[in-house]
């Protein structure tokens, strides 16, 4: 095994270290494409009782998952009082992830990380055309 001294290491690095002698740290040029990328999940989910949304919320809370949330069967099967207290839950794990949740009708709920953003607003229809 080579014996390398600290100005050794730094010449292999010459490309990437910019070293001045006046500052006491060491500045590293990154490029674009060495940043890792964060990979995003799509999972689809249809709930039939309080104890399913464990999954979407573990999902949550991983900060790498957009959920797509189908909550009609827990409306019918489980109430009004079950379906508020299942969205409730996922609520409170989505505040605390920064992450947003959206109904998209009375059947599905959507929540996505922080760092994607679902813009709200009306849908365009096409018109026919004449």
């Amino acid at each position: 095994m080579a014996d390398l001294s600290f100005d050794s290491f730094l010449n292999l690095f010459k490309k990437k270290v910019n070293l001045e002698e006046s500052k006491e740290y060491v500045e590293l040029e990154v490029d674009q494409r060495d940043k890792p990328t964060t990979k995003l999940f799509v999972k689809y989910y249809s709930l039939i009782k309080f104890e399913d949304a464990s999954s979407v919320l573990n999902d949550i809370r991983s900060g790498s998952t957009l959920s797509f949330i189908k909550v009609k069967e827990l409306k019918e099967k489980g109430g009004i009082d079950e379906l508020k207290r299942t969205i409730t839950k996922m609520k409170r794990s989505a505040d605390a992830a920064e992450a947003q949740i959206v109904g998209i009708d009375e059947d599905y709920v959507l929540i996505v990380p922080n760092f994607v953003k679902v813009e709200k607003g009306d849908v365009l229809v096409q018109k026919p055309m004449s």
